[in-house]
Protein backbone atom coordinates (compact mmCIF):
# COMPACT_ATOMS: atom_id res chain seq x y z
CA UNK A 1 0.00 0.00 0.00
CA UNK A 2 1.68 3.50 -1.11
CA UNK A 3 1.71 6.63 1.13
CA UNK A 4 -0.79 8.17 -1.18
CA UNK A 5 -3.43 5.18 -0.67
CA UNK A 6 -2.46 5.25 3.56
CA UNK A 7 -3.22 8.91 3.20
CA UNK A 8 -6.34 8.95 1.16
CA UNK A 9 -7.71 5.82 3.82
CA UNK A 10 -7.03 8.15 6.82
CA UNK A 11 -8.73 10.41 5.34
CA UNK A 12 -12.01 8.67 4.98
CA UNK A 13 -11.69 6.95 7.84
CA UNK A 14 -11.41 10.59 9.52
CA UNK A 15 -14.83 11.82 8.08
CA UNK A 16 -16.67 8.77 8.69
CA UNK A 17 -15.75 8.75 12.14
CA UNK A 18 -15.92 12.48 12.32
CA UNK A 19 -19.42 12.76 10.92
CA UNK A 20 -19.78 10.07 13.72
CA UNK A 21 -18.59 11.79 16.59
CA UNK A 22 -20.40 15.18 15.71
CA UNK A 23 -23.76 13.59 14.71
CA UNK A 24 -26.86 15.87 15.94
CA UNK A 25 -28.75 13.66 18.87
CA UNK A 26 -31.40 12.18 16.99
CA UNK A 27 -33.87 15.14 16.78
CA UNK A 28 -37.82 13.12 17.62
CA UNK A 29 -40.99 15.03 17.73
CA UNK A 30 -44.70 14.16 18.37
CA UNK A 31 -47.81 15.38 19.79
CA UNK A 32 -48.15 15.25 23.47
CA UNK A 33 -50.99 13.36 24.79
CA UNK A 34 -51.39 10.76 27.44
CA UNK A 35 -50.31 8.01 28.74
CA UNK A 36 -48.19 7.94 25.20
CA UNK A 37 -46.07 11.00 25.86
CA UNK A 38 -46.72 13.57 28.57
CA UNK A 39 -45.22 15.90 30.78
CA UNK A 40 -45.79 14.92 34.49
CA UNK A 41 -46.04 16.54 37.71
CA UNK A 42 -42.59 16.52 38.31
CA UNK A 43 -42.26 18.30 34.69
CA UNK A 44 -40.45 15.01 33.69
CA UNK A 45 -41.56 13.98 29.73
CA UNK A 46 -42.56 10.54 30.50
CA UNK A 47 -45.17 7.90 28.29
CA UNK A 48 -45.36 4.62 27.24
CA UNK A 49 -43.55 6.23 23.47
CA UNK A 50 -41.17 8.00 25.89
CA UNK A 51 -39.91 4.58 27.89
CA UNK A 52 -39.80 2.78 24.40
CA UNK A 53 -37.64 4.51 22.75
CA UNK A 54 -35.29 5.51 26.02
CA UNK A 55 -34.62 1.70 26.29
CA UNK A 56 -34.09 1.06 22.40
CA UNK A 57 -31.89 4.69 22.09
CA UNK A 58 -29.98 3.24 25.21
CA UNK A 59 -29.82 -0.16 23.91
CA UNK A 60 -28.03 1.33 20.48
CA UNK A 61 -26.02 3.87 22.36
CA UNK A 62 -28.05 6.46 20.20
CA UNK A 63 -28.01 10.51 21.75
CA UNK A 64 -31.58 11.78 20.97
CA UNK A 65 -33.76 14.33 22.15
CA UNK A 66 -37.82 14.29 22.22
CA UNK A 67 -39.81 17.94 21.55
CA UNK A 68 -43.72 17.55 21.77
CA UNK A 69 -45.71 19.66 19.80
CA UNK A 70 -49.13 21.34 20.49
CA UNK A 71 -49.97 21.45 16.90
CA UNK A 72 -50.84 18.63 14.23
CA UNK A 73 -50.26 21.14 11.11
CA UNK A 74 -46.98 21.83 12.64
CA UNK A 75 -45.95 18.37 12.72
CA UNK A 76 -46.79 17.54 9.16
CA UNK A 77 -44.56 20.61 8.38
CA UNK A 78 -41.54 18.49 9.76
CA UNK A 79 -42.33 15.60 7.31
CA UNK A 80 -39.90 17.81 5.29
CA UNK A 81 -37.22 19.11 7.54
CA UNK A 82 -34.21 17.76 7.04
CA UNK A 83 -33.06 18.45 10.86
CA UNK A 84 -35.77 16.18 12.32
CA UNK A 85 -35.03 12.62 11.93
CA UNK A 86 -38.06 10.38 13.65
CA UNK A 87 -41.68 11.10 14.42
CA UNK A 88 -43.69 8.99 17.18
CA UNK A 89 -46.82 6.89 16.81
CA UNK A 90 -48.83 7.34 13.41
CA UNK A 91 -50.95 4.77 11.57
CA UNK A 92 -50.27 4.32 8.29
CA UNK A 93 -51.88 7.08 6.46
CA UNK A 94 -50.81 7.21 2.30
CA UNK A 95 -50.23 11.08 2.47
CA UNK A 96 -47.69 10.19 4.87
CA UNK A 97 -45.61 7.49 2.92
CA UNK A 98 -43.94 9.87 0.55
CA UNK A 99 -42.05 11.81 3.27
CA UNK A 100 -42.19 9.02 6.53
CA UNK A 101 -40.39 6.03 6.47
CA UNK A 102 -42.48 3.37 8.78
CA UNK A 103 -41.03 1.14 11.18
CA UNK A 104 -41.29 -2.46 10.13
CA UNK A 105 -43.29 -3.41 13.58
CA UNK A 106 -45.88 -1.09 15.51
CA UNK A 107 -45.33 -0.54 18.67
CA UNK A 108 -48.97 -0.14 20.04
CA UNK A 109 -52.76 -0.79 19.29
CA UNK A 110 -55.00 2.03 20.29
CA UNK A 111 -58.92 2.06 19.83
CA UNK A 112 -60.76 5.33 19.12
CA UNK A 113 -64.19 5.75 21.20
CA UNK A 114 -66.61 8.59 20.55
CA UNK A 115 -66.98 10.29 24.21
CA UNK A 116 -70.22 12.32 25.19
CA UNK A 117 -71.51 14.28 28.51
CA UNK A 118 -72.45 11.83 30.63
CA UNK A 119 -76.26 14.02 30.32
CA UNK A 120 -76.57 12.11 27.19
CA UNK A 121 -75.33 8.52 27.55
CA UNK A 122 -78.42 6.34 26.43
CA UNK A 123 -79.48 9.25 24.10
CA UNK A 124 -76.43 9.21 21.98
CA UNK A 125 -75.03 5.96 19.87
CA UNK A 126 -73.01 4.39 17.83
CA UNK A 127 -72.23 1.27 16.54
CA UNK A 128 -72.03 2.64 12.48
CA UNK A 129 -71.39 6.30 11.34
CA UNK A 130 -75.18 6.64 10.48
CA UNK A 131 -75.77 7.05 14.20
CA UNK A 132 -74.24 10.03 13.83
CA UNK A 133 -76.61 11.99 12.15
CA UNK A 134 -77.86 15.28 13.14
CA UNK A 135 -75.62 15.78 15.44
CA UNK A 136 -72.42 18.46 16.15
CA UNK A 137 -69.42 16.13 16.16
CA UNK A 138 -65.93 17.82 17.02
CA UNK A 139 -62.45 16.34 15.21
CA UNK A 140 -58.72 17.62 15.36
CA UNK A 141 -57.53 18.40 11.83
CA UNK A 142 -54.74 16.36 10.69
CA UNK A 143 -55.85 13.36 12.88
CA UNK A 144 -56.57 9.61 11.16
CA UNK A 145 -59.88 8.96 11.89
CA UNK A 146 -61.94 6.74 9.00
CA UNK A 147 -62.07 7.36 5.55
CA UNK A 148 -65.88 6.85 6.19
CA UNK A 149 -65.88 9.61 8.98
CA UNK A 150 -64.36 11.68 6.51
CA UNK A 151 -66.97 11.18 3.85
CA UNK A 152 -70.12 11.30 5.92
CA UNK A 153 -68.63 14.62 7.06
CA UNK A 154 -68.76 15.92 3.56
CA UNK A 155 -71.69 14.24 2.87
CA UNK A 156 -73.25 16.16 5.52
CA UNK A 157 -74.79 13.59 7.32
CA UNK A 158 -73.30 15.47 10.60
CA UNK A 159 -72.53 18.62 10.95
CA UNK A 160 -68.57 18.85 12.05
CA UNK A 161 -66.50 21.05 14.04
CA UNK A 162 -62.96 20.90 13.71
CA UNK A 163 -59.74 21.98 16.47
CA UNK A 164 -55.73 22.53 15.54
CA UNK A 165 -55.17 21.43 18.90
CA UNK A 166 -56.69 18.03 20.34
CA UNK A 167 -56.95 18.83 23.84
CA UNK A 168 -59.83 21.67 23.05
CA UNK A 169 -62.12 18.47 22.20
CA UNK A 170 -62.50 17.67 25.53
CA UNK A 171 -63.24 21.26 27.06
CA UNK A 172 -65.71 22.13 23.81
CA UNK A 173 -67.42 18.87 24.74
CA UNK A 174 -68.27 19.25 28.72
CA UNK A 175 -69.29 23.02 27.57
CA UNK A 176 -71.69 21.65 25.47
CA UNK A 177 -70.28 23.28 22.10
CA UNK A 178 -70.58 20.05 20.04
CA UNK A 179 -72.23 16.43 20.79
CA UNK A 180 -69.62 14.01 20.84
CA UNK A 181 -66.02 13.17 19.34
CA UNK A 182 -63.71 10.44 18.85
CA UNK A 183 -60.52 10.09 20.50
CA UNK A 184 -58.20 7.46 21.90
CA UNK A 185 -59.91 6.26 25.18
CA UNK A 186 -56.69 6.73 27.67
CA UNK A 187 -55.35 9.85 26.22
CA UNK A 188 -59.15 11.37 26.59
CA UNK A 189 -59.51 9.68 30.25
CA UNK A 190 -56.43 10.86 31.30
CA UNK A 191 -56.98 14.55 30.14
CA UNK A 192 -60.27 14.81 31.59
CA UNK A 193 -58.84 13.13 35.08
CA UNK A 194 -56.08 16.12 34.87
CA UNK A 195 -59.01 18.71 33.87
CA UNK A 196 -61.25 17.55 36.61
CA UNK A 197 -63.88 16.57 34.14
CA UNK A 198 -63.86 12.74 34.67
CA UNK A 199 -67.41 11.99 36.35
CA UNK A 200 -68.86 14.70 33.53
CA UNK A 201 -68.18 12.35 30.68
CA UNK A 202 -68.31 8.75 29.11
CA UNK A 203 -67.35 6.91 25.89
CA UNK A 204 -69.42 4.71 23.95
CA UNK A 205 -68.53 1.03 23.80
CA UNK A 206 -68.18 0.68 20.10
CA UNK A 207 -64.94 2.30 18.68
CA UNK A 208 -64.72 4.00 15.90
CA UNK A 209 -61.53 2.16 14.92
CA UNK A 210 -58.69 -0.02 16.56
CA UNK A 211 -55.63 0.64 15.01
CA UNK A 212 -52.14 -0.20 14.91
CA UNK A 213 -49.44 2.95 15.43
CA UNK A 214 -45.97 3.31 14.19
CA UNK A 215 -42.83 5.20 15.06
CA UNK A 216 -41.53 6.63 11.80
CA UNK A 217 -38.23 8.23 10.25
CA UNK A 218 -38.02 11.48 8.17
CA UNK A 219 -37.09 10.51 4.54
CA UNK A 220 -35.13 13.86 4.13
CA UNK A 221 -33.10 13.45 7.60
CA UNK A 222 -29.77 14.48 7.23
CA UNK A 223 -28.85 11.85 10.76
CA UNK A 224 -25.56 10.04 9.44
CA UNK A 225 -26.69 6.25 8.87
CA UNK A 226 -30.72 7.03 9.31
CA UNK A 227 -31.03 3.96 7.26
CA UNK A 228 -28.96 1.84 9.68
CA UNK A 229 -31.02 3.30 13.01
CA UNK A 230 -34.12 2.46 11.13
CA UNK A 231 -32.57 -1.20 10.64
CA UNK A 232 -31.38 -1.94 14.11
CA UNK A 233 -34.48 0.08 15.73
CA UNK A 234 -36.91 -2.45 14.20
CA UNK A 235 -34.53 -5.30 15.81
CA UNK A 236 -34.32 -4.00 19.36
CA UNK A 237 -38.41 -3.25 19.47
CA UNK A 238 -38.86 -7.35 18.16
CA UNK A 239 -36.56 -7.93 20.89
CA UNK A 240 -38.83 -5.94 23.78
CA UNK A 241 -41.73 -7.56 22.31
CA UNK A 242 -40.18 -11.07 23.23
CA UNK A 243 -38.19 -10.18 26.23
CA UNK A 244 -41.66 -9.13 27.79
CA UNK A 245 -40.01 -5.85 28.34
CA UNK A 246 -42.88 -3.69 26.46
CA UNK A 247 -45.42 -5.67 28.19
CA UNK A 248 -44.02 -4.59 31.40
CA UNK A 249 -43.70 -0.73 29.70
CA UNK A 250 -47.98 -0.60 29.11
CA UNK A 251 -48.65 -2.04 32.54
CA UNK A 252 -46.87 0.83 33.91
CA UNK A 253 -49.31 3.03 32.51
CA UNK A 254 -52.08 1.37 31.17
CA UNK A 255 -54.55 -0.92 33.52
CA UNK A 256 -54.79 -3.45 31.18
CA UNK A 257 -51.70 -5.13 28.78
CA UNK A 258 -52.22 -4.04 25.39
CA UNK A 259 -52.17 -6.51 22.42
Amino acid sequence: MTAVTVTRLFIIISIIFSGMIFAHPLKIVGIPGAPLRYINEANDLVGIDVDIVDTIMKRLDIDYEIELLNSSTRLKKLWQDPNVDMILTYSHKAERFQYLTYAKHSHITLGWNFFVRKENLGKIHFNKIDDLAGLNVGATLGFAYTPEFWQAAEDGVFELDTVVKNELNLKKLVHGRFDTFANIREDTLYQAKVAGYLDEIAYLPTSLKEKKYYNTFVKVSNYPNLASVMVRYDEELLKLKQDGSIDRIYKKYFAYENN
